[in-house]
């Protein structure tokens, strides 16, 4: 019986070759179809932070860059003040008068300069045998190097001039009785200084 199959095998199988076994064989797989993704990726804009307005900045200059040295100590402020203590008029004319000025430097810190004011005073014209009350004359402002050591006195000396109040007095009388009413004057009021440094 197995001899009957043989011839039929055989047969088959020359025919599957000669059809080039097209139905029967498997097939190769096709080739995957290629696939090309494209991604689109759309940017996020980054927000900008807003800056934060400086209160009582009012000009658009850019600061400049702090300097990493260190800041200078501020300076120490003197303690205490200056005070006129005493005051004489001296010599005068009808134009001039000396005066002497006390100053008492109560501070730890010493003074170069005195800025003092003075009021001029004059006794304006008059009859003979009249006398009348003394007039302010112009206010006069000088400054003299002090150098008024920490807590230490100073005498100064000034020559306060208005030359003119000449034409608005009496003349120096011949015998020079009551002189003095041709004489101008000068009374100290504000005082002012410099600390030394």
């Amino acid at each position: 019986m197995t001899r009957r199959f043989l011839p039929v095998i055989a047969s088959c199988t020359a025919a599957l070759l000669a059809a080039g076994c097209s139905s029967r064989a498997p097939q190769p797989a096709a080739a995957a179809p290629t696939v090309t993704v494209t991604q689109t990726i759309t940017p996020t804009p980054t927000p900008t932070p807003t800056p934060t307005p400086v209160a009582g900045r009012t000009s658009a200059t850019p600061t400049p860059a702090v300097s990493s040295a260190p800041a200078p100590a501020p300076a120490r402020a003197p303690q205490g003040s200056v005070a006129l203590t005493e005051w004489h008029d001296g010599d005068a004319t009808n134009k001039c008068v000396n005066v002497m000025t006390v100053y008492e430097n109560r501070s730890d810190t010493a003074v170069i300069s005195i800025t003092q004011k003075f009021q001029t005073l004059y006794t304006p014209r008059h009859a003979d045998g009249e006398y009348p009350d003394e007039v302010d004359g112009p206010v006069k402002m000088l400054t003299q190097d002090a150098g008024i050591a920490p807590y230490g006195t100073r005498t100064l000396y000034w020559q306060v001039c208005a030359p003119e109040l000449a034409s608005k007095q009496n003349p120096v009388p011949p015998d020079g009785t009551d002189s003095f009413m041709s004489e101008i004057g000068a009374q100290p009021r504000a005082t002012a200084w410099d600390w030394a440094q």
